[in-house]
């Protein structure tokens, strides 16, 4: 099940203003990751999911490592959603060991964190992905929020997922990939890997790929 779409971005707030300008919506403040050089916006969607607004944090001039999601050089991408995450919960040691043992590596499960908007600190499990990821960012990573309160519970609502597919030259090698991990996901053919999302609410739509 869906977790959350990532939308990395070279300038946080601009994708937040250019978020509100179309959907009448504003993504709030998630919170800052202490020492990964990122901070985040949030926007809830239905099921349980929700749209992360990620990029460089000017607060955090020295990160420890580099930046996720291929963030330390944009090229002319700009925004972008390179990545996606699916919900694991306590199975997802067992979903990494079949997935690696059908010939995927998707990444060894590490705990992470950040620090909220209120200065509490949320903490959980993830996939931490080998950049680049798998199929173009089309495998996507895991996630065990564990008793962690989820992040859609608390950020802004009132916008819907209205489509959201992969697109890949070689849809036989993703849906092999995606059984084995135990995910589903809408796949059309394209030229190159690409996710796409189309999120609605009260002012309009935006599409992001």
């Amino acid at each position: 099940m869906l977790d959350h779409i990532v939308l990395a971005t070279p300038d946080v707030q601009a994708s937040v203003a250019e978020i509100e300008a179309a959907i009448g919506l504003r993504p709030e403040l998630g919170g800052h990751f202490p020492g990964r050089g990122v901070y985040n916006h949030l926007l809830a969607l239905q099921d349980d999911a929700y749209l992360e607004i990620i990029g460089p944090d000017p607060a955090q001039q020295n990160p420890e490592g580099p930046l996720p999601f291929g963030m330390d050089d944009f090229g002319d991408r700009g925004a972008h959603v390179p990545h996606w995450c699916c919900k694991a919960g306590a199975e997802i040691d067992q979903r990494v060991a079949a997935a690696r043992e059908a010939g995927y590596d998707i990444g060894e499960v590490r705990p992470l964190g950040r620090v909220l908007a209120d200065g509490t600190r949320l903490d959980w499990r993830l996939t931490r992905t080998i950049w680049p990821p798998l199929l173009g960012g089309l495998m996507p990573f895991l996630i065990d929020w564990g008793d962690a309160r989820h992040p859609s519970s608390t950020a802004v609502k009132g916008a819907r997922l209205t489509s959201w597919h992969g697109e890949h030259p070689n849809l036989d090698a993703v849906r092999e990939a995606h059984a084995a991990l135990g995910v589903e996901l809408e796949l059309r053919e394209g030229p190159e890997p690409a996710l796409v999302a189309v999120i609605e609410g009260p002012g309009g739509a935006i599409t992001l790929r």
